[in-house]
């Protein structure tokens, strides 16, 4: 459990950085840099949850 909660987290902050660092970025139009990472943190987010509850049920 403790390696799901520290990948999760590791995951979904350098996405969150990355997107913060292309913030700023003076590009037009769709910028992917910013769409990718926040779907990976929608998919890290459900993956955790997914194996969280596989791992609830073991115990």
């Amino acid at each position: 459990m403790k390696k799901l909660i520290w990948f999760t987290i590791l995951n979904t902050t350098s996405m969150v950085l990355l997107i913060a660092s292309r913030i700023t970025s003076d590009s037009k139009g769709f910028d992917w840099l910013i769409f990718v990472p926040a779907v990976l943190i929608v998919l890290t987010l459900i993956h955790f949850f997914v194996e969280r509850n596989k791992l609830n049920k073991l115990k």
